[in-house]
This record gives C-alpha cells, sequence and structure tokens, in this order.
C-alpha cells in the first residue's frame, strides 16, 4: 500500500478558527438582545444569560490565545507534535475540512485530545502534502496505548 511522504507543518492560530469564534460570539450578542428586546421586563434569567454569554465569549477568546505554535510531523510511519522541546505521539482525526484550513483531534496515546486548525497560509508549498498524509488510510494505522497494547482504530 502506498505511504504518505513525510511532512512537518506548523500549527497554531488560525485566521479561519478566529473569524468562526467571533462569529459565534458574536450570534450570541445578537441572540442576548433580540432576548432582551421581546422581554417585557429584565429579570435574573437576562443577568444570568449575559453572565454566561461573557463567560464563554471570554473563554473562547482566552483559548484562542493560549493556542501553542507547534508543528505537526508525519515521519512516514508516525504523527507526532512537536511544541518547544515536547515531542508527543499522536493519532489526528479531521474533524472540518474547509479546503484552506483543516480542524483536527489529535489523540493521545492516553486518551487526551488536542485540537489544531492548520492553515495553508501557513506553508502553502506543504499543504497538499500534509493533506496527502492526513487522508492516507495508512498514516492511521493503530498507535500504541498507554499500557503499551496497540489500540483499535475508532470506526
Amino acid at each position: 500500500m502506498y505511504n504518505a511522504p513525510a511532512v512537518t507543518y506548523p500549527v497554531g492560530r488560525s485566521h479561519f478558527q478566529t473569524g468562526l469564534t467571533l462569529a459565534v460570539v458574536l450570534a450570541g450578542a445578537v441572540a442576548q438582545a433580540a432576548w432582551w428586546q421581546q422581554s417585557a421586563g429584565l429579570g435574573f434569567g437576562h443577568g444570568l444569560g449575559l453572565s454566561l454569554w461573557l463567560l464563554a465569549g471570554i473563554w473562547a477568546v482566552w483559548g484562542g490565545l493560549r493556542t501553542p505554535l507547534a508543528q505537526l510531523v508525519w515521519d512516514g510511519q508516525d504523527w507526532r507534535w512537536h511544541v518547544g522541546a515536547l515531542s508527543l505521539l499522536v493519532t489526528p482525526q479531521v474533524i472540518l475540512d474547509a479546503q484552506h484550513s483543516l480542524l483536527l483531534c489529535l489523540r493521545l496515546p492516553t486518551g487526551a485530545a488536542l485540537w489544531v486548525w492548520p492553515a495553508q497560509r501557513a506553508q502553502s508549498e506543504r499543504w497538499l502534502a500534509l493533506r496527502r498524509a492526513l487522508f492516507n488510510p495508512a498514516s492511521h494505522r493503530a498507535q500504541p496505548d498507554a499500557s503499551g497494547l496497540a489500540a483499535l482504530p475508532e470506526a
């Protein structure tokens, strides 16, 4: 079976992720405003709704700003996520494919997940190589779990 060539691709903050986050936060603001306008009076629920919207918006922006600059590496056999001196074995799963941007869930052997948004503009000359590696069935073989036993691929 054909194996995709090795590729290293930068991952970090994405304009697509930023735009999507802002769109969701603004949609929440519009929903809050419409609710307040349709209500006869303001009550506890309105304050609670505003507080939850603010907290969710702050959390989303904070999370986006804390996105580390890292490298996603396919060496022909394993996927790794490199950030600074840390190198983690991961199993990527494509969640959203917007052609110019991807949302990936990187599963660690412990079961934890990292969410990253690689974007074509980060390194356009390697974009197709990354996509080939991600969509190549051979690159998604079972990875060893924390106990050293091979995990079954997800259906």
